[in-house]
Protein backbone atom coordinates (compact mmCIF):
# COMPACT_ATOMS: atom_id res chain seq x y z
CA UNK A 1 0.00 0.00 0.00
CA UNK A 2 1.25 3.55 -1.24
CA UNK A 3 1.84 5.95 1.34
CA UNK A 4 0.36 7.29 3.46
CA UNK A 5 0.09 10.68 2.24
CA UNK A 6 -1.89 13.81 3.76
CA UNK A 7 -3.10 16.59 1.07
CA UNK A 8 -2.82 19.81 2.65
CA UNK A 9 -5.03 22.00 0.52
CA UNK A 10 -8.28 20.86 -1.32
CA UNK A 11 -11.53 22.12 -1.85
CA UNK A 12 -13.78 18.68 -1.52
CA UNK A 13 -16.75 20.10 -1.29
CA UNK A 14 -16.71 20.70 -5.64
CA UNK A 15 -15.12 17.37 -6.45
CA UNK A 16 -16.94 14.27 -7.52
CA UNK A 17 -17.06 12.02 -4.83
CA UNK A 18 -15.02 9.57 -7.37
CA UNK A 19 -12.45 11.91 -6.69
CA UNK A 20 -12.19 10.32 -3.06
CA UNK A 21 -11.98 6.42 -4.20
CA UNK A 22 -9.03 7.61 -6.47
CA UNK A 23 -7.09 9.10 -3.65
CA UNK A 24 -7.84 6.62 -1.35
CA UNK A 25 -6.33 3.94 -3.65
CA UNK A 26 -3.07 6.02 -4.22
CA UNK A 27 -2.53 6.39 -0.66
CA UNK A 28 -4.10 9.89 0.26
CA UNK A 29 -5.20 9.00 4.01
CA UNK A 30 -5.98 12.41 5.34
CA UNK A 31 -6.70 15.68 3.73
CA UNK A 32 -7.49 18.91 4.28
CA UNK A 33 -10.24 20.57 2.78
CA UNK A 34 -10.88 24.11 3.07
CA UNK A 35 -13.45 27.00 2.36
CA UNK A 36 -12.89 28.95 -0.29
CA UNK A 37 -15.64 30.57 -3.34
CA UNK A 38 -17.64 28.67 -5.25
CA UNK A 39 -20.20 30.74 -5.90
CA UNK A 40 -20.51 34.97 -5.33
CA UNK A 41 -21.41 35.93 -1.95
CA UNK A 42 -23.54 39.07 -1.09
CA UNK A 43 -24.70 37.97 2.73
CA UNK A 44 -23.30 36.25 5.63
CA UNK A 45 -25.81 33.53 4.66
CA UNK A 46 -24.27 32.28 2.06
CA UNK A 47 -21.01 32.10 3.93
CA UNK A 48 -22.41 29.69 6.50
CA UNK A 49 -24.43 27.30 4.29
CA UNK A 50 -20.86 27.28 2.15
CA UNK A 51 -19.31 25.85 5.31
CA UNK A 52 -22.45 23.58 6.36
CA UNK A 53 -21.07 21.93 2.94
CA UNK A 54 -17.12 22.15 3.94
CA UNK A 55 -18.45 20.14 6.70
CA UNK A 56 -20.40 18.21 5.09
CA UNK A 57 -17.21 16.71 3.05
CA UNK A 58 -15.57 14.76 6.36
CA UNK A 59 -18.42 12.65 6.29
CA UNK A 60 -18.56 11.77 3.27
CA UNK A 61 -14.42 11.19 3.05
CA UNK A 62 -14.55 8.35 5.90
CA UNK A 63 -16.15 5.96 3.76
CA UNK A 64 -13.35 6.08 1.50
CA UNK A 65 -11.16 5.64 4.36
CA UNK A 66 -9.91 9.10 4.47
CA UNK A 67 -9.81 11.14 7.47
CA UNK A 68 -10.36 14.65 6.00
CA UNK A 69 -9.68 17.67 8.44
CA UNK A 70 -12.22 20.90 7.93
CA UNK A 71 -11.18 24.71 7.59
CA UNK A 72 -13.76 27.07 7.54
CA UNK A 73 -13.08 30.64 6.66
CA UNK A 74 -14.32 34.10 4.64
CA UNK A 75 -12.13 33.55 1.40
CA UNK A 76 -10.92 36.72 0.46
CA UNK A 77 -13.03 36.39 -2.90
CA UNK A 78 -16.03 36.11 -1.16
CA UNK A 79 -16.57 38.35 0.97
CA UNK A 80 -20.09 39.12 2.23
CA UNK A 81 -21.14 42.93 2.22
CA UNK A 82 -22.04 42.08 5.95
CA UNK A 83 -18.43 40.97 6.78
CA UNK A 84 -18.62 41.71 10.47
CA UNK A 85 -21.61 39.16 10.63
CA UNK A 86 -20.09 36.67 8.98
CA UNK A 87 -16.56 36.98 11.16
CA UNK A 88 -19.06 36.55 14.31
CA UNK A 89 -21.21 33.58 12.67
CA UNK A 90 -17.64 31.70 12.37
CA UNK A 91 -16.51 32.34 15.15
CA UNK A 92 -19.62 29.60 16.36
CA UNK A 93 -18.62 27.31 14.19
CA UNK A 94 -14.62 27.22 14.86
CA UNK A 95 -15.09 24.37 17.36
CA UNK A 96 -16.17 22.20 14.78
CA UNK A 97 -13.11 23.21 12.39
CA UNK A 98 -9.27 22.19 12.24
CA UNK A 99 -8.18 25.20 10.73
CA UNK A 100 -9.06 28.94 10.03
CA UNK A 101 -8.73 29.25 5.95
CA UNK A 102 -8.85 29.48 3.76
CA UNK A 103 -8.04 33.25 3.72
CA UNK A 104 -5.74 35.59 2.93
CA UNK A 105 -5.49 38.54 -0.08
CA UNK A 106 -6.28 39.11 -3.58
CA UNK A 107 -5.61 42.13 -4.19
CA UNK A 108 -4.52 43.42 -0.87
CA UNK A 109 -7.83 45.85 -0.62
CA UNK A 110 -8.91 47.79 2.62
CA UNK A 111 -11.80 45.62 2.58
CA UNK A 112 -9.43 41.97 2.26
CA UNK A 113 -6.90 43.41 4.77
CA UNK A 114 -9.35 43.99 7.68
CA UNK A 115 -10.83 40.21 7.16
CA UNK A 116 -7.61 38.95 6.77
CA UNK A 117 -6.55 40.54 10.01
CA UNK A 118 -9.19 39.19 11.95
CA UNK A 119 -9.47 35.77 11.02
CA UNK A 120 -5.95 35.52 11.70
CA UNK A 121 -6.15 36.99 15.43
CA UNK A 122 -8.95 34.50 15.58
CA UNK A 123 -7.12 31.70 15.05
CA UNK A 124 -4.78 32.41 17.36
CA UNK A 125 -7.75 32.79 19.93
CA UNK A 126 -8.93 29.42 18.78
CA UNK A 127 -5.79 27.85 18.77
CA UNK A 128 -6.17 26.74 15.39
CA UNK A 129 -3.94 27.30 12.50
CA UNK A 130 -4.04 29.40 9.75
CA UNK A 131 -4.49 28.49 6.17
CA UNK A 132 -3.30 31.57 4.06
CA UNK A 133 -4.06 32.35 0.56
CA UNK A 134 -1.37 33.59 -2.34
CA UNK A 135 -2.89 35.07 -5.76
CA UNK A 136 -1.71 33.90 -8.89
CA UNK A 137 -0.58 37.13 -9.74
CA UNK A 138 2.27 36.83 -7.71
CA UNK A 139 1.94 40.91 -7.31
CA UNK A 140 5.44 41.80 -4.92
CA UNK A 141 2.81 44.34 -3.30
CA UNK A 142 -0.22 41.80 -2.23
CA UNK A 143 2.83 39.03 -0.67
CA UNK A 144 4.26 41.67 0.60
CA UNK A 145 0.78 42.73 2.46
CA UNK A 146 0.40 39.22 3.31
CA UNK A 147 3.66 39.00 5.35
CA UNK A 148 3.17 41.76 6.98
CA UNK A 149 -0.60 41.24 8.03
CA UNK A 150 0.90 38.03 9.66
CA UNK A 151 3.74 39.64 11.44
CA UNK A 152 1.30 42.33 12.94
CA UNK A 153 -1.04 39.69 14.31
CA UNK A 154 -1.69 37.99 17.06
CA UNK A 155 -1.21 34.35 15.34
CA UNK A 156 2.57 32.90 16.12
CA UNK A 157 3.79 32.36 12.09
CA UNK A 158 4.73 28.56 13.13
CA UNK A 159 0.90 27.88 12.92
CA UNK A 160 0.55 29.96 9.66
CA UNK A 161 1.35 27.72 6.28
CA UNK A 162 1.22 30.41 3.32
CA UNK A 163 0.12 27.83 0.05
CA UNK A 164 0.23 28.14 -3.53
CA UNK A 165 4.35 28.96 -3.36
CA UNK A 166 7.30 27.22 -5.46
CA UNK A 167 10.79 28.33 -5.96
CA UNK A 168 12.29 31.75 -4.95
CA UNK A 169 8.82 32.61 -3.33
CA UNK A 170 8.37 29.53 -0.77
CA UNK A 171 12.27 30.41 -0.08
CA UNK A 172 11.24 34.39 0.88
CA UNK A 173 8.09 33.15 3.23
CA UNK A 174 9.98 30.76 4.69
CA UNK A 175 12.45 33.68 6.10
CA UNK A 176 9.17 35.02 7.68
CA UNK A 177 9.12 31.86 9.62
CA UNK A 178 5.92 30.01 8.56
CA UNK A 179 4.86 26.99 7.03
CA UNK A 180 5.26 26.56 3.53
CA UNK A 181 2.81 24.63 0.60
CA UNK A 182 3.92 23.84 -2.25
CA UNK A 183 0.85 23.33 -4.76
CA UNK A 184 0.92 21.37 -7.69
CA UNK A 185 -1.73 22.73 -10.15
CA UNK A 186 -1.28 23.85 -13.87
CA UNK A 187 -0.55 27.69 -13.14
CA UNK A 188 0.86 27.33 -9.94
CA UNK A 189 3.68 24.50 -9.71
CA UNK A 190 4.90 21.27 -11.74
CA UNK A 191 5.55 18.28 -9.98
CA UNK A 192 9.11 18.94 -11.14
CA UNK A 193 9.21 22.10 -9.74
CA UNK A 194 7.64 21.08 -6.85
CA UNK A 195 10.37 18.22 -6.29
CA UNK A 196 13.51 20.94 -7.35
CA UNK A 197 11.70 23.80 -4.52
CA UNK A 198 12.03 20.49 -1.74
CA UNK A 199 15.10 19.05 -2.98
CA UNK A 200 16.76 22.57 -2.69
CA UNK A 201 14.75 23.73 0.71
CA UNK A 202 15.32 20.11 2.20
CA UNK A 203 17.27 22.19 5.28
CA UNK A 204 13.52 23.74 5.80
CA UNK A 205 12.04 20.30 5.23
CA UNK A 206 9.94 20.18 8.39
CA UNK A 207 7.97 23.09 7.41
CA UNK A 208 7.42 22.30 3.87
CA UNK A 209 3.87 20.61 2.54
CA UNK A 210 2.43 19.59 -0.54
CA UNK A 211 -0.93 19.95 -2.23
CA UNK A 212 -3.65 19.75 -5.18
CA UNK A 213 -5.72 22.45 -4.49
CA UNK A 214 -7.88 20.09 -5.95
CA UNK A 215 -10.99 22.88 -6.81
CA UNK A 216 -13.03 23.17 -9.77
CA UNK A 217 -10.33 24.39 -11.67
CA UNK A 218 -7.77 21.51 -13.60
CA UNK A 219 -6.23 20.18 -10.85
CA UNK A 220 -4.67 16.64 -10.33
CA UNK A 221 -5.99 15.12 -7.45
CA UNK A 222 -2.96 12.64 -7.14
CA UNK A 223 -1.10 15.65 -6.57
CA UNK A 224 0.67 14.40 -3.88
CA UNK A 225 0.98 10.91 -4.45
CA UNK A 226 2.93 11.83 -7.97
CA UNK A 227 5.23 13.99 -6.48
CA UNK A 228 6.55 11.83 -3.42
CA UNK A 229 6.93 9.31 -5.92
CA UNK A 230 9.36 11.85 -7.87
CA UNK A 231 11.02 12.24 -4.64
CA UNK A 232 11.90 9.12 -4.02
CA UNK A 233 13.35 8.34 -7.06
CA UNK A 234 15.54 11.25 -6.54
CA UNK A 235 16.69 9.42 -3.22
CA UNK A 236 15.10 12.33 -1.03
CA UNK A 237 15.45 11.33 2.49
CA UNK A 238 12.60 13.45 3.99
CA UNK A 239 9.52 12.04 1.75
CA UNK A 240 6.75 11.51 4.63
CA UNK A 241 7.77 14.39 6.22
CA UNK A 242 6.49 16.89 3.32
CA UNK A 243 3.71 14.23 2.05
CA UNK A 244 2.65 13.55 5.64
CA UNK A 245 4.07 14.01 8.84
CA UNK A 246 4.31 18.02 8.61
CA UNK A 247 0.15 18.33 7.37
CA UNK A 248 -0.21 16.03 10.47
CA UNK A 249 1.88 17.46 13.21
CA UNK A 250 -0.44 21.28 11.89
CA UNK A 251 -4.13 19.65 11.52
CA UNK A 252 -4.41 16.76 13.36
Amino acid sequence: MPGPYFDSHTHMDVRPEEDLERMAVAGVRKLLTLAHDPLPVEHHDTSIAHWKNVLNVAETASEYLIDAKVGLAVHPRAIPEDLDAALKALEGYLDEADAVGEIGLETASKREREAFREQLDMAAAAGLPAVVHTPRSRDPDVLDAIAAEIAASDVDPADVVVDHLVGDLAERFLEEGVNVGITVQPGKATPEEAVETVVRLSEHSDRLMLNSDAARAPCDVLAVPRVAWLLEKEGFDDVERVTYKNAEEMFG
